[in-house]
């Protein structure tokens, strides 16, 4: 059963949020969550496909300064303030709507080390001077749509540029539709030099890349899965499935595209 806590509109398409047994839900007009949050435990993320990609997390040794593009409910920033306590955030969001939605309904606090930037992903990009991050995660999408943004080789170089050499950079796809998959695969592709790795999610159509500002980390992804089980207790998610996806991580379709 749901109950509504807000309806209204941005960026051309409904808002709207719910209370679903014990879970509150932000929904852009359709089924797909945009975000999923027990606000009892706002730090636990809900929604399998963030799970796989906070297994950027596991590739770094020490990351303390995150980038995440796409606010939705901050069901990341929860994530990564409880876990990073320490670490400096910054989160961009283009519409203000969504950032006064993840204050006041999803309860994302307000605090020294995190930063919300109101701001389209590509100027915030455009603009921001290279910071050095450790760890970014990209996941904007509008209504049933994967955003334009995705699309644009300028996008992944821009992030390439702004990341610590040792970076990680996490990014949700849809495969749902085929043609355009590819195109976002082939941008994502071209603005990092092929440096790239994809998870896709289990039972779901989220792919996940993994892209690297330099050459893709096998040690460390070997070290990962030696120690998933100290990771499982940290962070609470068995990334066991998601690691084992790293080792066919170069699919036919990005040996196709290049090379």
């Amino acid at each position: 059963m749901r109950y509504p806590v807000y309806s209204g509109r941005t960026g051309g398409h409904p808002v709207l949020v719910h209370d679903e047994e014990g879970v509150r839900t932000l929904r852009f007009g359709t089924e797909e969550r945009q975000t999923a949050i027990d606000l009892r435990e706002p730090w636990v993320l809900q929604l399998v496909y963030t799970q796989w990609m906070v297994t950027a997390l596991l590739l770094h040794p020490r990351p303390q300064h995150f980038l995440v593009l796409g606010l939705g409910g901050g069901a990341l920033p929860h994530f990564l303030l409880r876990h990073h306590p320490e670490a400096r955030i910054d989160a961009v969001e283009r519409e203000r709507l969504i950032i006064d939605l993840a204050h006041d309904c999803f309860h994302l606090p307000r605090r020294d080390g995190l930063r919300i930037l109101h701001q389209d992903a590509l100027a915030f990009l455009r603009s921001h001077p290279p910071t050095g991050y450790h760890i970014a995660f990209v996941d904007i999408f509008g209504a049933g749509a994967m955003a334009p943004a995705l699309f644009e080789p300028e996008l992944y170089r821009l992030l390439m540029a702004r990341m610590c050499p040792d970076g990680v950079l996490a990014v949700n796809l849809w495969s749902g539709d085929k043609a355009q998959y590819d195109l976002a695969v082939r941008a994502a592709g071209e603005g990092c030099g092929g440096r790239m790795l994809r998870m896709q999610v289990k039972k779901r159509s989220n792919v996940i890349l993994l892209l690297f500002p330099e050459a893709i980390p096998h040690t460390m992804i070997k070290q990962a899965r030696r120690r998933h089980a100290e990771y499982q207790r940290r962070y609470g998610i068995d990334f066991s499935p998601f690691l084992k996806r790293l080792r066919r991580g170069r699919s036919s379709l990005l040996d196709r595209l290049f090379g």
